[in-house]
């Protein structure tokens, strides 16, 4: 059975995503959800979220990503020409930030880490405190403890009643409907966007660099 974790009408796959999705609202990053399949060295691979203010793909991880993982993040930027951003760990907030999560990125192919807490200063003053006190306020959520609403139960089990295959398209269908008016709605960059491409773009190669700004 494939669970369903429901997120501003998506149906997303875990809990994780669904806490890195607020996360991302509460900083004002816009993203779309599993907007397109790419095919790896090991196979199709569906990145979780694209940044599309930022231009930057986020795949959402429990762990430490695996070599296969972080092999398919290299191809998808090949393919692409727009970065990878691994989001794991797990989050916790206190008054100074948001610690136990860490963002990583590729540089000539080799993953480097960014603890959470390095952001918070960055974002109580430049975004302000109305932010900072949003981001600590999703990571003071409490993880996952199996209990769902009731209409997301019956969703799931919906779900399990039909094909895997057919559950997949209609995912894909909804998810798509959902992109394309997110998309639509874009207009300038946010203040969190502009600062996630200055970061990238200064540390990454060249030919990526150049797509990012565009």
């Amino acid at each position: 059975m494939s669970s369903v974790f429901p997120h501003n009408d998506y149906w997303m796959r875990s809990f994780s995503e669904v806490k890195w999705a607020s996360m991302m609202d509460a900083l004002e990053l816009r993203w779309t959800y599993e907007p397109k399949l790419f095919e790896t060295r090991h196979g199709m691979y569906l990145p979780d979220f694209f940044l599309y203010g930022a231009n930057v793909y986020l795949e959402v991880k429990g762990p430490l990503p695996s070599i296969k993982e972080i092999e398919k993040a290299i191809d998808v930027q090949k393919l692409s020409g727009y970065p990878v951003v691994f989001a794991w760990g797990t989050m916790a907030s206190d008054c100074d930030g948001v610690n136990g999560a860490k963002l990583s990125f590729l540089i000539e192919d080799k993953l480097k880490h960014i603890d959470s807490n390095e952001f918070a200063q960055l974002i109580e003053h430049g975004l302000g405190p109305k932010c900072f006190y949003k981001h600590l306020s999703i990571g003071l959520q409490q993880q996952y403890n199996g209990m769902k609403p009731v209409k997301h139960i019956l969703q799931t089990v919906i779900f399990a009643l039909v094909s895997r295959e057919k559950m997949e398209r209609d995912r894909a269908s909804h998810h798509t409907t959902l992109n394309k008016t997110k998309v639509k709605q874009h207009t300038v960059r946010t203040k969190s966007e502009a600062a996630i491409l200055t970061y990238l773009t200064s540390r990454l190669r060249p030919s990526i660099s150049r797509k990012l700004s565009t």
